[in-house]
């Protein structure tokens, strides 16, 4: 990117940032005329509209109409990221504003990634993101099955870093609580601290150790876990603020609504690019067909895993049109997912 940085002349990024800014603020192709006015380059509309069309060429920008303003490409705002912005810090209302928020979710790791979600969403006027722990990676705590009905029973899985995972289901047998109960205690003392992923390796280990006297309830731990565990959905997606998106001009256009909607209801392509950020490690801003994603190629997102202690637990994110304030958003994200850390970290202390 630093060859990329040294290409552009001043004059050139000075225009393009004008030009991202204004259309960031407007949404409307921005021309020569207004940019001369709007800034100080002690240019003309004619010097302004030669730089405009040079950026264009380079890829920077695209007009539109022939006779229209010029907008940012997805190479413009990537280039605008990388090198011409300069993030607005949260004031230390906004921060306020943000840990007021939080404070009824604190110990209720649910609760913290609906907050986050709904956070995120009100304070950029985009989507907030979450991506919770994935149920694969968490150490279980402590386990229960209660009896609902003769066959039915109820999966309680807490786990160590308190995200809480309930399901019920139909037995192919009749389970007395007393049963239950039982193979309860002798799961939470064989699979205390290991991760899920790990669990079922251990139960069928054991199956073929143990004694004869211990098969029937190895049988009976293997098929609760399989039933109320195994082929769950590996992690849960929290959306906040799509409605208040839609506000946007961008989506006059219905059908890029549906296109951003249909993207939220598949959440598998959510899942994938904030898996991304999770490899990463850090803040990741993907602008446009960079999500190699072809229903979000007109949307960036900007997102962070969030930790507790030093182990990443998930990550958060705002969706949003390529047109967002990037400014913004970057250090609003950047403060969340921090927070989130320091919550989550503390709980767990």
């Amino acid at each position: 990117m630093v060859q990329e940085q040294d290409s552009l002349t001043q004059r050139q990024k000075a225009v393009l940032r004008a030009v991202i800014h204004d259309y960031i603020d407007w949404a409307e192709p921005v021309g020569s005329r207004s940019v001369s006015r709007r800034y100080a380059f002690h240019l003309g509309p004619a010097s302004i509209r030669n730089i405009m069309a040079d950026l264009e060429e380079l890829g920077y920008l695209a007009q539109p109409h022939t006779s229209a303003g010029r907008v940012p490409t997805d190479r413009g705002y990537r280039f605008y990221v990388d090198a011409l912005m300069d993030p607005t810090r949260l004031t230390p209302e906004e921060e306020g504003l943000i840990e007021r928020r939080f404070t009824p979710a604190r110990g209720q790791v649910e609760g913290l990634m609906r907050a986050t979600s709904q956070v995120l969403g009100t304070l950029s006027r985009c989507a907030g993101i979450v991506l919770a722990p994935r149920l694969d990676q968490l150490q279980v705590k402590r386990l229960e099955f209660v009896g609902l009905a003769a066959d039915r029973i109820l999966l309680i899985l807490i786990s160590t870093s308190g995200v809480v995972h309930h399901k019920a289901v139909t037995l192919d047998e009749v389970l007395s609580q007393e049963e239950l109960n039982r193979i309860a205690r002798y799961l939470n003392e064989l699979l205390q601290g290991l991760t899920l992923r790990e669990v079922r390796q251990v139960l069928v280990a054991k199956m073929a150790e143990e004694k004869a006297q211990y098969d029937q309830l190895l049988r009976r731990a293997l098929l609760l876990w399989r039933k109320t565990v195994e082929g769950e959905q590996l992690t849960e997606v929290y959306i906040g603020g799509a409605t208040q998106m839609m506000e946007q001009p961008e989506f006059a256009d219905t059908e890029k609504m549906r296109a951003i909607f249909a993207a939220f209801e598949e959440k598998s392509h959510l899942v994938k690019i904030l898996d991304r950020c999770l490899e990463d490690a850090g803040l990741t801003v993907t602008i446009g067909r960079e999500l190699g994603e072809v229903a979000l190629q007109e949307f960036s997102v900007v997102a962070s895993p969030y930790f507790r202690g030093s182990a990443p637990l998930g990550a958060l994110a705002v969706v949003g049109p390529t047109r967002m304030p990037y400014d913004k958003v970057v250090p609003l994200v950047d403060y969340t997912a921090r927070l989130v850390s320091r919550l989550l970290t503390d709980e767990a202390s």
